[in-house]
C-alpha cells in the first residue's frame, strides 16, 4: 500500500481516537488526526521504506555538514594547541575532526537514515536527556538496519513505538498523543496484511517468534 494511503487511514483512525477523547474539541480531533497520520508512516522508516527517504538527511547536506564540523574542530584545536599545548581533549577532538573529514567521502545514502537517528538522539541529549526523543532516535537507527516489512511491521515494533509515545507524553502531555499515535501505527500493520486483496505481501506480525506472513 502506498504511503499516502497509510497517511489517510492513519488520519482517519487518529481523528476517531480524538473524537473519543473529546468530541466537542475540534483542536483535539485535529491534533489526533495529524498524530495518527504521522504515526501511520513510521513503520516504513525501515530500509527501502517510503518514509525513510522523506526524513533522511540528504547525502550532499550530510557531507557538507560533516566537512564543516570537521574543519571547525581542527581549526579550534590549532588555536587551543598554542594556548595549552597537547592535552587529552585536544587529541580526542582532533581525532573526531579528522574522522569526520574522512567519513564524509565514503558514506552512502542508505546510511543517511542512521545519521538522522543519531542526530535525533543528540537532540534528545541537548533537551535535558529527553527519554522520549532518545528512544525515537534509537528507533530510527534500528530501523535503518532492518529489512523492509520486518520488525517495524510487527507487534514488537508497535510495542516499542507505544513505549516511545508513553515517554514523550510524560514530558509533553498532549491530548490524544498516545492513543492516536498507537492507533495510527497499528493501522499501518493492518493495512499491510496479506488478507487484503491489494497486498501481494503481508507482514510478520509475530516476528521473531513466528515468521509467518499475515
Amino acid at each position: 500500500m502506498k504511503g499516502s494511503s497509510h497517511a489517510y487511514i492513519g488520519a482517519a483512525v487518529g481523528a476517531i481516537a480524538g473524537f473519543q477523547i473529546d468530541a466537542t474539541d475540534p483542536l483535539t480531533i485535529t491534533t489526533s488526526a495529524i498524530i495518527g497520520s504521522i504515526s501511520a508512516l513510521v513503520p516504513d522508516l525501515d530500509t527501502n521504506g517510503t518514509a525513510s527517504n522523506r526524513i533522511t538527511l540528504s547525502k550532499s547536506f550530510s557531507q557538507w555538514l560533516m566537512r564543516l564540523v570537521g574543519m571547525g574542530l581542527l581549526i579550534a584545536i590549532i588555536f587551543q594547541f598554542f594556548q595549552t599545548g597537547i592535552t587529552p581533549n585536544i587529541i580526542i577532538f582532533a581525532g573526531i575532526g579528522a574522522l569526520l573529514l574522512v567519513i564524509f567521502r565514503f558514506i552512502k545514502q542508505r546510511r543517511m537514515l542512521t545519521l538522522t537517528g543519531i542526530l535525533v538522539m543528540a537532540i534528545g541529549f541537548v533537551m535535558h536527556q529527553s527519554i522520549g526523543i532518545l528512544l525515537a532516535g534509537s528507533y530510527i537507527i534500528i530501523a535503518s538496519f532492518l529489512a523492509h516489512r520486518s520488525y517495524t511491521h510487527s507487534l514488537i515494533g508497535l510495542a516499542f513505538y507505544a513505549f516511545i509515545l508513553h515517554h514523550i507524553h510524560l514530558q509533553w502531555p498532549i491530548d490524544g498523543l498516545f492513543i492516536a499515535g498507537t492507533a495510527g501505527y497499528a493501522s499501518h500493520l493492518i493495512a499491510d496484511l496479506k488478507l487484503l486483496p491489494v497486498n501481494r505481501r503481508g507482514v510478520k506480525l509475530f516476528a521473531p517468534i513466528w515468521n509467518k506472513e499475515w
